[in-house]
């Protein structure tokens, strides 16, 4: 149920929606090579952005999770997801159009089932650790940063009581999905550490952008130079996959240690 006054009504979501598939299906057929893919890629990102505002009042809405934060776990997977999509969808397009037998017949190789599988394992294993820490009550000095004005015990400006209210056990929540910030992604989760740069965050935002930006040019040399013969997505680095792992792992691990003294 929207819940926010500046979404996006029912109505005219679902005529963009209509519109943006025609244009990703027109462009997959008809396209030149190369353009083909980026305009299909751009047209499910643009999909992904009428469906926040839709729902959420937001344009990265996607990114937000249920504590009202936006996710560095979420903003990786959707980034992954729509890039391999996109592409597969283009090489289909283009096989069925040259007439190739079994379009849909198109090997990837085990480094990219990988990648995927790294960033679903960040995504699906984010809540499965914090959600023992939301069984956990905040020793009172996690509350840093009292003053004799009104009883601020943050950056944001909150109370006590309004971070009581909308904390989940250890864990930092905002109280409305608009207060939701692209820094999220950067800072901690907890209540002790929120207003701190995560550095395990941080390494893994550079090492997705870094990673997807290299594979966006290999797609793009791909399409633009052997369009008529797409049968395989190109093969990722064993060291890409491994740097991957580990600032993954690094994500993990530092979402597994508690940051916040408890009672």
């Amino acid at each position: 149920m929207n819940t926010q006054n500046n979404t996006l009504s029912t109505g005219w979501a679902t005529f963009i929606y209509a519109i943006l598939i025609i244009v990703i299906i027109l462009s997959g057929w008809i396209a030149p090579k190369g353009l083909n893919w980026i305009i299909v890629g751009i047209s499910m990102f643009l999909f992904i952005i009428v469906m926040g505002l839709n729902i959420t009042g937001r344009s990265l809405g996607i990114l937000i999770n249920e504590r009202k934060l936006m996710s560095l776990s979420r903003f990786q997977i959707v980034l992954w997801t729509v890039i391999i999509l996109s592409a597969y969808f283009t090489m289909v397009f283009v096989r069925i159009r040259s007439g190739i037998p079994n379009p849909l017949e198109i090997e990837m190789d085990w480094h990219l089932w990988a990648l995927m599988g790294i960033s679903t394992t960040s995504l699906v294993g984010t809540p499965l650790i914090q959600s023992v820490k939301k069984t956990k009550e905040p020793d009172e000095s996690a509350y840093t940063q009292n003053n004799s004005n009104g009883g601020v015990v943050n950056k944001w400006n909150e109370n006590q009581a309004t971070v009581d209210e909308n904390r989940e056990g250890i864990l930092y929540g905002n109280k409305n999905v608009s207060d939701a910030r692209f820094s999220d992604m950067f800072e901690g989760d907890e209540l002790w550490n929120t207003e701190y740069i995560d550095m395990s965050k941080v390494q893994m935002f550079f090492f997705t952008i870094i990673a997807v930006l290299s594979y966006v040019v290999v797609l793009f040399n791909m399409f633009t130079n052997d369009s008529e013969k797409l049968k395989e997505f190109p093969v990722l680095s064993e060291g890409l996959i491994a740097i991957l792992a580990i600032s993954h792992a690094g994500y993990l691990g530092s979402k597994s240690v508690d940051h916040t003294k408890v009672k």
